[in-house]
């Protein structure tokens, strides 16, 4: 019974009105583009908390010193708050990092490889959490350069 109306709807011949609805503004996809579901976000800090914060710093503010070069016996965790570098990569490559690992120029392991302790779920937890933490127009300049929002033209 509950799928009648849709039935109904489907096998009208009447012509869907085109003009109900419109395309969001370009500001409405960036504003909403960020996960706000609470569930996630506090899997995502629970996560963070348990195998990050010890490098990154409870609110991923990172290692005072990681801007300065080391004489590399020491590599000082970035912020990954927004207000270092992780907002210039992709989504894909935080994934990656958090996933692989990174590693130093000489080849030392800067960071451990997450993959095979962390599922995909775990990662794209602590992304939107970590993305959650992010300043508005950060976030607003890093969705920009990772995606084109093209809104198509209304019909006519």
């Amino acid at each position: 019974m509950a799928l009648l109306p849709l039935f109904v709807t489907a096998c009208s011949n009447k012509e869907p009105d085109k003009t109900a609805v419109s395309p969001p503004p370009a500001s409405a996809v960036v504003e909403s583009a960020r996960s706000l579901d609470p569930a996630l976000l506090a899997r995502g800090a629970q996560l963070f908390g348990a195998h990050c914060a010890l490098c990154h710093g409870p609110r991923a503010q990172g290692h005072p010193d990681w801007q300065t070069p080391g004489d590399g016996s020491f590599a000082a965790a970035p912020p990954l708050d927004g207000t270092g570098n992780d907002w210039k990569r992709s989504r894909a490559q935080l994934v990656h990092t958090i996933m692989q690992g990174a590693q130093g120029k000489d080849g030392t392991e800067t960071m451990p490889a997450w993959k095979g302790r962390l599922s995909e779920r775990d990662v794209d937890a602590v992304v939107a959490w970590l993305q959650s933490l992010w300043a508005q127009d950060v976030y607003d300049k890093w969705f920009k350069s990772q995606t084109s929002v093209a809104v198509p033209p209304a019909p006519p």
